[in-house]
């Protein structure tokens, strides 16, 4: 079994609540580094696992996560 935290302020999530899943992902060339952000429209359990895969419990998390992804 997988516990699932939030990426931001590390709340578990139980069955049945609604979170936001998305992806943070940067490629890496000789000369450039890209990142990009993106958020599905529904969880699913299926992707959770997946390389890069974001886990955020509210919309504030969410805003959180990418006010300090800016900063990065």
């Amino acid at each position: 079994m997988v516990t699932v935290t939030c990426d931001v302020c590390r709340a578990k999530r139980t069955s049945g609540e609604e979170w936001v899943l998305g992806y943070d992902l940067q490629a890496e060339t000789p000369t450039s580094v890209q990142r990009a952000i993106r958020f599905l429209d529904r969880w699913d359990d299926r992707r959770i696992l997946d390389l890069g895969a974001i886990h955020l419990c509210s919309e504030r998390c969410r805003e959180r996560y990418i006010k300090g992804a800016r900063a990065a």
